[in-house]
């Protein structure tokens, strides 16, 4: 036989000599270890017809051959002797769309959608406005226009926002398809905000498909929020069966039919995959074009490449017809999309939105890529479309293997880098030694392209080191110094004794003090990934060595594992109390969900109440039960608003023009204005309760403090007047009425002795945080000041000689939104009290924070972890 005249049969032949290279084993032993029959696999080297691939690469490894070459010897023979892929003149309407979404005037060939197609017309019966929600590739375009369209009686039009500014109103319905457009298309407002209008106001009912990455921008508007409530569909990927419909009915329609094997390996490659659809549309399509008579065949779909060359073929076309430097960027965003295996095959990986940059060229790279479905796009992460990208895309496998554990670099930036920014960009989280030195250097590489996250926070870390080398330095000339200073004492033996033993204790605190802060540097790098852990570290850096930092450690540990609940009846706690200190009844204060809370008391019936600013109107809240109800709606603009702490039976408005006013709120439901606090010649910035309710304070954006005797509601009386001349930002008054401090917008505190109401004198004052003061309160007893700064940190100070005041402590936490702090049942217990009705714990006491920590330690430290964090000091468990 000359083999050389068919390319099947020589690819046949080489099969068989394969074979008789390993051994020639008999068919039947051969397919023991293939697991196919030995009659598949003697027809696989018979000659007659092609095998499958799977068939192929079965065979090929049961006889220890290259798989990878045999694969592309296979489609080689493939191209040849299949039918063509190009369509002939006559071939008629394609069964399938590929990549393109159906139109209407594919109708007849859209299947699998009826479920989704039945509720959508329900929902127009009883709604004039519908949305859409899906991801790239999930069939938003297809469902509507091939879908909706042909059932619907009476004139539609099918439109974008690309296509027209004026949508055609005069119409039975108006479809209006890829309505994010309106968001990427068009920058000016007022434009997106008057098409929008034009939509919600029109007298025909409206659908609009709109990608589900764009979720966010349409809650941007407020009436399109309104008109979106029970009024979305939100498209998913297809279930087995409607995939089955999606393969079989257009090929029947086109009197064909599908190989059975070919359905199964369809669905298989399909379930389950967002963004799939017209992937394998486009395979389909290939496969169609390559049926044997009028039968798609497995053979077929292998040879076009099935959905995962389909991926890859779509991937290269799209890469290169981006610029030279979106090319860049396209390479990273993959990178990052893909999650390495250890000892496994890779993976795609969900990336957060935010760790990409927010840059022009970023924003066509992505939306290039999932116009292409090769990524999908959601309203807070994107991921790759179909993990068989990651196979099968020889490009990207090639950036994989180039440098694997560069990437490893990355990602463990990337995740060093969140963890920073998410701990308020707290310095003890920066990278230092080997670390560091290692992502520098990976950055410097050709083709990298880091985050502007991360290069801040590389850049941070650079200065740190510097910082660090600096004090080193010196420590290190101080040493040359001594060491010299010792060889001159040696001639006086006695004596040189004596500085030995200084020295070499110096040496041991040294070596403790620089062992502490390495170890403080592994609790925080820890902190994310294993929070037992860090926890045992930050304990342990502290008693290597004791200071404000490493104690301040502790208990930033502590409060970041801080429980919400815990800390709400804390809060709770110690709101329910009377003037004179004996807790009232317990009450657990929950702050109404979705509304800017501004205050919250507890009155002397143990009921909860809290005040709420949304968009200038003013509520008062009933939240006594876990269920929060509107009492009172005041109905207009209000800009401030304070309850009376103690009691609850007043609260304070500050509104544009009418001022402030004091409101009677006996029957919180219905409050009754009795006084208004006049001789505020400029605008009134804050207002705040004494924790007695008999004060009121104010103050204005000239730095002009008054107190007001509120005791008598209906004739409050001016006690005091300070004119600070600074940026006033918070104020508060202990519960003696002998002390003021107020906050300032540059972090500063001041404390004044207002025992004398006519003659306030200033006590002390200090810097406290490199923010913004947001809160200040006393404890009950007046020996301690809680402050809150913009800038992520709560501090205590000790005010029991206020002409002497001092730090307690600082902890690092989120703090944005706080706009009140109080004490539990301790001056060491703070609580903060946030605008989204949240409260939070924080333990400045060091002994009850370590042991609070250490009673949630489940896994020790063990010997080895000691060793690899700490170092050759001597293994002593932190915890027990």
């Amino acid at each position: 036989m000359d083999v050389g005249d068919s390319p099947l049969l020589k690819f046949a032949a080489d099969l068989r000599s394969l074979r008789d290279k390993a051994g020639g084993q008999s068919y039947r032993q051969l397919g023991a270890r293939a697991h196919y029959s030995a009659t598949t696999l003697s027809d696989a080297a018979g000659g007659r017809r092609l095998p499958t691939l799977a068939v192929t690469l079965a065979y090929v490894r049961a006889c220890e051959g290259d798989v990878a070459e045999w694969e592309d010897r296979w489609r080689q023979v493939a191209a040849e002797v299949l039918p063509s892929a190009d369509p002939p003149p006559d071939e008629g309407h394609p069964p399938y769309a590929g990549l393109a979404a159906y139109g209407t005037e594919d109708a007849e060939w859209f299947f699998g959608r009826d479920h989704l197609l039945d509720d959508l017309e329900q929902r127009l019966a009883h709604r004039r406005f519908i949305a859409v929600f899906g991801a790239s590739g999930a069939g938003k375009s297809s469902l509507l226009r091939a879908g909706l369209v042909p059932r619907v009686a009476g004139r539609v039009v099918v439109t974008a926002p690309s296509e027209t500014a004026d949508p055609d109103l005069d119409a039975d319905l108006l479809i209006v398809d890829q309505f994010e457009e309106v968001f990427t298309l068009w920058p000016d407002t007022d434009r997106r905000t008057a098409y929008v209008d034009t939509l919600l106001t029109a007298r025909c009912k409206v659908v609009v498909g709109v990608r589900a990455d764009f979720y966010g921008h349409c809650a941007q508007h407020p009436r399109l929020v309104e008109a979106l409530t029970d009024a979305q569909l939100l498209l998913g990927p297809m279930g087995a069966e409607e995939l089955r419909q999606v393969i079989m009915q257009p090929a029947v329609k086109a009197s064909c039919t599908v190989e059975t094997a070919l359905v199964s390996r369809l669905i298989a490659d399909a379930t389950g995959q967002a963004g799939v659809l017209p992937l394998m549309s486009h395979a389909l399509l290939e496969t169609w074009r390559r049926r044997r008579g009028t039968t798609l065949t497995l053979a077929g779909y292998e040879a076009a490449g099935g959905v995962q060359h389909a991926i890859a073929q779509t991937a290269e076309r799209t890469y290169t017809s981006l610029e030279r430097h979106q090319r860049a960027v396209a390479r990273q965003v993959f990178l990052r999309l893909t999650a390495l295996g250890d000892g496994t095959e890779d993976t795609k990986r969900r990336l957060p939105r935010a760790e990409l940059d927010h840059d022009v060229d970023v924003d066509v790279v992505l939306d290039r890529l999932a116009h292409a479905r090769l990524l999908t796009l959601d309203r807070d992460s994107v991921e790759i479309a179909h993990e068989a990208l990651i196979r099968s895309w020889p490009r990207l496998r090639g950036w994989l293997a180039e440098d694997r554990e560069g990437l490893r670099t990355m990602r463990r930036l990337t995740e060093a880098a969140a963890t920073w920014e998410s701990l308020g960009r707290d310095p003890d989280a920066l990278y230092r030694g080997t670390r560091l030195d290692t992502a520098v250097e990976w950055t410097r590489r050709d083709g990298v392209r880091t985050s502007a996250q991360e290069r801040d926070f590389l850049a941070e870390s650079l200065q740190a080191r510097d910082r660090e080398r600096l004090v080193t330095l010196r420590h290190t000339r101080r040493l040359r110094q001594l060491v010299a200073l010792l060889a001159v004492l040696l001639l006086l033996a006695g004596t040189a004794v004596v500085i030995a033993i200084s020295a070499q204790k110096e040496a041991a605190a040294g070596w403790n003090s620089s062992a502490g802060w390495y170890v403080a540097n592994q609790s925080q790098s820890l902190r994310s990934s294993a929070p037992e852990l860090a926890d045992q570290l930050a304990i342990v850096a502290h008693r290597l060595n004791p200071n404000d930092e490493t104690r301040d450690g502790v208990l930033s540990a502590r409060a970041r594992s801080e429980l919400n609940e815990a800390a709400r009846a804390a809060f709770a706690s110690a709101l329910a109390r009377s003037p004179d200190g004996d807790r009232q009844t317990p009450t657990r204060v929950f702050g109404p969900a979705n509304e800017t809370v501004t205050s919250i008391a507890v009155n002397k019936d143990g009921q909860a109440f809290a005040t709420t600013l949304v968009d200038g109107p003013a509520k008062v809240w009933d939240v006594t039960d876990l269920t929060p109800e509107v009492i009172h709606d005041f109905g207009s603009p209000v800009d401030l608003i304070a309850f009376d702490p103690a009691r609850a039976r007043t609260l304070v408005t500050v509104s544009e023009p009418a001022g402030v006013a004091v409101w009677d709120t006996t029957d919180p439901a219905e409050p009754v204005e009795v006084a208004r606090l006049t001789d505020h010649p400029h605008q009134v910035v804050g207002v705040a309760y004494s924790p007695d309710g008999r004060d009121v304070i104010t103050f204005d954006v000239m730095g002009v403090i008054r107190l007001w005797d509120v005791s008598d509601p209906k004739s409050p009386k001016p006690v005091t007047r300070l004119d600070t001349a600074r940026d006033v930002t918070a104020v508060a008054v202990s519960h003696d009425h002998r002390t003021l401090a107020f906050g300032t917008a540059k972090g500063e505190v001041r404390l004044y002795d207002v025992t004398d109401r006519a003659k306030p004198a200033e006590l002390w004052s200090g810097r406290a945080h490199r923010g913004a003061v947001q809160a200040l309160g006393f404890d009950r007893s007046g020996v301690a000041l809680a402050t809150v700064g913009a800038q992520d940190m709560v501090a205590l100070w000790d005010v029991s000689d206020p002409r002497r005041t001092s730090a307690r402590g600082r902890i690092n936490g989120v703090t944005e939104g706080v706009y009140a702090v109080a004490f539990d049942d301790t001056a060491t217990k703070v609580v903060t009290s946030k605008s989204n009705g949240t409260t939070r714990a924080w333990e400045f006491d060091f002994d009850t924070a370590v042991r609070e920590m250490c009673a949630g330690v489940t896994a020790p430290i063990t010997q080895e972890e000691w060793t690899l964090y700490v170092g050759a000091l001597e293994y002593r468990r932190p915890c027990g």
